[in-house]
């Protein structure tokens, strides 16, 4: 009975905050496989929302991308750095090796 209840309590603008948020908690956990797979269904949702309702959703939505993009920005340069202490270290072998 409380799923009924829960049910006809959802509305498009609560999906589609409830999608953000969890995708905000994917981005601080690493899970970017995830995240590409909820952003494609949030951006489906998000047109089901009447467009009198987008303009406050949309800020709403913008801050949380935005932490996500930041995640998504340190994950990659600490790739990158991951990187380019392994190409050194081949590096290094290489050179070692041929002595």
């Amino acid at each position: 009975m409380p799923e009924l209840h829960r049910a006809t309590l959802e509305t498009p603008e609560s999906v589609v905050l409830e999608m953000s948020e969890h995708m905000a908690m994917l981005a601080d956990k690493g899970d970017w496989e995830e995240i590409e797979r909820l952003a494609i269904r949030l951006r489906s949702v998000f047109t089901n929302v009447p467009e009198s309702r987008r303009r406050g959703l949309v800020d709403t939505l913008q801050q949380r991308l935005t932490a996500v993009t930041r995640e998504v920005k340190k994950a990659r340069k600490d790739v990158s750095l991951e990187l380019g202490q392994l190409r050194r270290g081949q590096k290094a072998t290489k050179a070692y090796e041929l002595r």
